[in-house]
């Protein structure tokens, strides 16, 4: 099935870019928010995959990625609000996918940096989601983001909301693959498959900076999280690698599974996957990725 693309308008103006993949007779719709620096046409193997398996995917392009971006804007939410824009932004492409499957179960899926958006939105917009996949999140250590966003507001002052900072780059993905020197690439860490990485690094779509506003709206909406107030009746499953950087090769991810446990939320799964990295979609292993993640979804073929 060929991907089809769309756009919704937004309250101010911006043309939210979607794009789906449907089967003949679908069971199921699963809603994607993708990562920082990358867009939604990756997913398209995965999503041909659970095509195949009866779920109807709807994958959003998050302001600042994607094809539709401009090189102006690439790598920055908005001037203003911008974390709040991308959450409801996610919001009309829910309500929009409810409008397309009325009868369908619903899952929002999110990876990495859209992990903490699918959450944001939870927090707000819980009732609009019949289940939630939490893909390579890692725990919201408070006092180190304290931090982080104390550092990143400072260059922005400075520096002005779209400015790209080498120093915010080298402490984040820079971190991120010294784990795995001797490096064959500057990305090593988000896959064991080198065809993969060389992918991602071919993409013009992919790997570019992000600006001081949008590390500053990222990381003080990730601030705004908070478990004790989403729905306690939300089945919420959660995957990673345990030798993904970001969620600290494990110890976050599970941190942050106890974190919502205490917090009330109905943890429905959780699964850690020995050895691999941070796109978990994309790993060696993709094939039981994948098996998970369609087990995860209500209504899909694997709970026929």
């Amino acid at each position: 099935m060929d991907p089809q693309h769309s756009f919704i308008n937004s309250p101010d103006n911006h043309r939210i870019p979607l794009v789906s993949w449907a089967p003949q007779h679908p069971c199921a719709v699963m809603v994607i928010a993708h990562g920082m620096a990358e867009h939604a046409a990756r997913y398209q193997a995965l999503a041909h995959w659970l095509n195949e398996h009866g779920v109807a995917v709807v994958a959003i392009q998050h302001r600042g990625h994607g094809p539709n971006c401009s090189d102006a804007e690439l790598g920055h939410y908005a001037d203003y609000q911008g974390w709040q824009k991308v959450v409801d932004d996610l919001a009309q492409i829910v309500s929009h996918a409810r409008k397309q499957y009325p009868a369908l179960p619903l899952t929002l899926f999110g990876h990495s940096m859209g992990s903490f958006i699918a959450q944001a939105f939870a927090q707000q917009y819980g009732d609009q989601i019949d289940n939630l996949i939490l893909c390579a999140t890692n725990r919201i250590d408070k006092t180190k983001l304290r931090v982080s966003l104390g550092l990143v507001r400072a260059i922005r002052a400075i520096r002005g909301k779209r400015h790209h900072s080498r120093l915010i780059d080298r402490m984040t993905f820079g971190a991120f693959n010294k784990a795995f020197t001797p490096n064959r690439t500057t990305h090593d860490w988000l896959s064991r498959d080198p065809q993969q990485v060389d992918r991602y690094l071919k993409d013009p779509l992919c790997g570019f900076s992000c600006t001081t506003g949008l590390w500053s709206d990222f990381i003080g909406g990730m601030l705004k999280i908070n478990p004790a107030i989403w729905r306690k009746d939300l089945p919420v499953h959660l995957l990673a690698g345990d030798q993904d950087p970001v969620g600290e090769m494990g110890n976050g991810f599970s941190r942050h599974v106890a974190d919502l446990r205490a917090a009330g939320v109905y943890v429905a799964s959780e699964r850690l996957f020995p050895g691999a990295r941070h796109e978990l979609v994309n790993e060696t292993n993709a094939d039981e990725v994948w098996a998970y993640i369609l087990n995860c979804t209500p209504g899909s073929t694997a709970h026929a």
